[in-house]
């Protein structure tokens, strides 16, 4: 202690002896100096010059505007700590409320105040950058300051682009960023330069990734040096060192002992409680996720109590950084609502996060806009998994040039969606429910994507899709069973458009879709497979090939298709495969006005679909809860028809959670793609692939856990045995 004090005091000593040989220009916000604001005291500054700030409130965003000065406190000249907390710059979220962005140096020096609430500068893509402290292409020395309180898109308490900064005495606490980096975010081969004598402090910062550092292709950064941390053990959720390499740390002390529990939530919970049991709640998620500890061998679930979590009601700070091998679990999809109060994007799962777990729970009013990123209610980026079961995502709006209004999936992305309803979600671009790119296999099982828009002046897709580079190989595959996309509407298409992609669509409706193009349109290579379905929209074609780019291809059986083969247009780039068991007759829904789909007593559906329903990846029950397959035969669409004046058991012989497709290219000379889908999720991990010859005796084996089988699976076999 006595050694942090000494070099305070010698840094000091300098700064004192550096202003004997300057000007000192004197701020008082009472009137008694020279000026009345800080920035008219950076405005009549030199370089090397010293402007002195006494106590107050200051509402106001300086701009050091390239000159290298000090700009300090009475904390400068006494070394009171009473003055750091007692003369406050304050952002009135106006801005960030510090910005160096002008060639400053190392003799541009900061010293002795609190920093809150400034809401970030503009930078690419309109992202807010910098709540607290902006730095761009600049290299200033931040001393004996709180930042605090601050929020931005990236870096909520301070950003620093392509700078080189310095840190002493710092604490930077309690700020928080939408994306990427709650305290700070470095990006593009940044540094920073911990005292280790004179020791910062970050803890209980918040982000949608890295909740108090995020690092971003900044590869000289090695070491973390700090006195108080949020935890001890940094992982990725607190340090995320995306595009970076591995960091280690040097922590004396930290603000929370991660609990390797369930914690409990409620709305009228408190964040000091335990959080151990529903008599001791903490009151917010993002606190409970700090807190909760978990890995691949010890899942926990963060259980919610019945109510509305939001920023105005509860203090809840969105997005949520959802967390791998942690569920969060609402009491019911009915009464457990995460509301965005259309200004905050609510879920990221983001970076890696690789089984993160939601179920009952309503997703709603969430927003984005451009230099926010895509995906109102939930976004997926970065390889990570997930299983969203049982939830309600609902009117979110990705505004301006934004995708997905409901979910957005790129990067290698494969969440699983059952019992989902996806709906009255808009997006300013294109894909008002669901949009996927970039090698994603999403799943969705039983969900109901509907009403659902895009406001894209020129084409668009109003339910789900995918969209790719032109130049992207064909790896994606959509999965979409029992499920139902109706009443969705675009300018161009209403229902889905599935893009350099596979998609395999399994007793599943488009219904009432509104645009150009009804149900599908495939482009740029796309490989759709139809069975068991109805395409029956308000507009026809039902499948549309769009005529620009690769061929495409669509295998469509045992499909009630409204006018047949008309309702297919190829224009003349691709093919078709008209398979057997298709109808074009009207399905007679129940009460398709009100959003009841359900078949008709007469229906030409009943009964109709592939009597063979091996593979086909179908749950036990259909999308109205009931047991599948009545009368030995399967029914066209979501729903199966059943007479509900006799007792008929269901036939459960047609469970098969594994599609197997055939490998590619057969027969091959160097290697092979296996590729599998499977809805068995929960126990994926527990399969293995086994290869035989003709003559039944095993070749090779793979296994789930070592060769990481997911949703979508491909296993590329090079024709040798275990021995090479």
């Amino acid at each position: 202690m006595k050694k942090i004090i000494f070099l305070l005091a010698l840094f000091t000593l300098l700064l004192s002896f550096s202003i004997l040989f300057s000007d000192t220009i004197i701020v008082d916000i009472n009137g008694g100096g020279n000026y009345l604001t800080i920035q008219e005291g950076i405005n009549a500054a030199s370089n090397g010059d010293t402007v002195l700030v006494y106590t107050g409130t200051y509402y106001e965003n300086i701009n050091y505007n390239g000159k290298n000065i000090t700009v300090g406190s009475l904390y400068l000249t006494t070394q009171n700590n009473s003055y750091i907390h007692s003369t406050i710059i304050d952002g009135n979220q106006n801005g960030s409320v510090v910005t160096f962005n002008s060639g400053e140096d190392t003799t541009a020096i900061l010293c002795g105040f609190t920093i809150q609430n400034g809401s970030g500068t503009i930078y690419q893509y309109e992202y807010m950058c910098g709540g607290g402290i902006y730095c761009h292409d600049v290299s200033p020395v931040i001393v004996s300051c709180v930042i605090k309180d601050n929020i931005a898109n990236w870096g909520g308490g301070i950003q620093c682009l392509s700078s080189n900064i310095t840190l002493k005495n710092v604490n930077i606490n309690n700020n928080h960023a939408n994306f990427i980096g709650g305290g700070l975010c470095l990006r593009d081969n940044s540094t920073i330069i911990f005292d280790s004598n004179n020791r910062c402090n970050i803890y209980l910062n918040y982000s949608g990734a890295g909740s108090d550092i995020f690092l971003f292709d900044c590869n000289e950064i090695t070491e973390i040096v700090t006195d108080t941390f949020t935890v001890f053990n940094p992982d990725q959720d607190f340090v995320n060192t995306y595009f970076n390499n591995d960091v280690s740390f040097d922590i004396l002390s930290a603000k929370i002992k991660p609990i390797n529990k369930d914690l409990y939530v409620s709305p009228n919970g408190n964040d000091i409680n335990s959080g151990l049991n529903i008599n001791e709640p903490l009151k917010t998620i993002s606190y409970a996720l700090l807190k909760v500890a978990s890995d691949s061998t010890h899942f926990n679930n963060i259980h919610l109590d019945e109510g509305t979590y939001s920023s105005s009601l509860t203090g809840e700070r969105f997005p949520l950084n959802a967390r791998s091998y942690v569920g969060i679990i609402g009491e019911s999809e009915q009464s457990t609502i995460l509301d965005g109060d259309s200004l905050f994007y609510l879920i990221n799962c983001s970076f890696y996060d690789k089984s993160i777990h939601l179920e009952n729970i309503t997703i709603q009013n969430g927003r984005t806009k451009y230099g926010h990123g895509d995906g109102a209610g939930i976004r997926f980026r970065y390889y990570s998994n997930g299983i969203i079961k049982n939830v309600t995502i609902k009117d979110n709006f990705s505004n301006d040039y934004c995708c997905g209004g409901g979910v957005n999936c790129m990067k290698e992305s494969n969440p699983i969606f059952e019992n989902v309803t996806i709906k009255d979600n808009q997006a300013g671009d294109v894909f008002g429910g669901v949009k996927t790119s970039f090698d994603c296999n999403p799943v969705f099982i039983n969900c109901n994507i509907s009403n659902n828009c895009d406001h894209y002046l020129y084409s668009g897709c109003g339910g789900i899709g995918n969209i790719e580079p032109n130049t992207s190989p064909v790896d994606d595959t959509i999965i979409i069973i029992n499920s139902i996309i109706s009443k969705n509407s675009s300018v161009e298409i209403g229902g889905a458009f599935f893009g350099t992609c596979n998609a395999v669509i399994i007793n599943s409706d488009f219904n009432d879709n509104n645009g150009q193009v009804g149900a599908v349109e495939v482009s740029d290579g796309g490989n759709i497979e139809v069975v068991n379905s109805i395409m029956w929209d308000h507009v026809s074609p039902e499948i549309y090939f769009n005529q620009y780019e690769r061929p495409n291809f669509v295998e469509i059986s045992y499909t009630d298709i409204k006018n047949g083969e008309s309702g297919i247009q190829t224009n003349g780039n691709g093919t078709y495969y008209w398979g057997p068991g298709n109808i074009n007759q009207a399905p007679l829904f129940v009460d398709s006005l009100n959003d009841n789909y359900q078949l008709q007593p007469g229906s030409p559906c009943i009964d109709a679909g592939n009597p063979d329903t091996t593979g086909l990846n179908l749950p036990e029950l259909d999308l109205a809860g009931n047991p599948r397959i009545y009368n030995g035969r399967i029914d066209i669409g979501a729903y199966e028809w059943r007479d509900t004046n006799s007792v008929v058991t269901p036939d459960t012989s047609f469970i098969n959670k594994l599609y197997l497709f055939q490998n590619k290219p057969n027969p091959f000379s160097s290697s092979t793609t296996i590729t599998f889908i499977s809805a068995d999720f929960e126990r994926i991990k527990d399969y293995k692939l086994s290869i035989y010859n003709a003559k039944g005796q095993l070749i090779r084996t793979y296994n789930g856990k070592k060769h990481n089988f997911w949703v979508k699976t491909d296993i590329v076999w090079d024709g040798t045995d275990e021995n090479g």
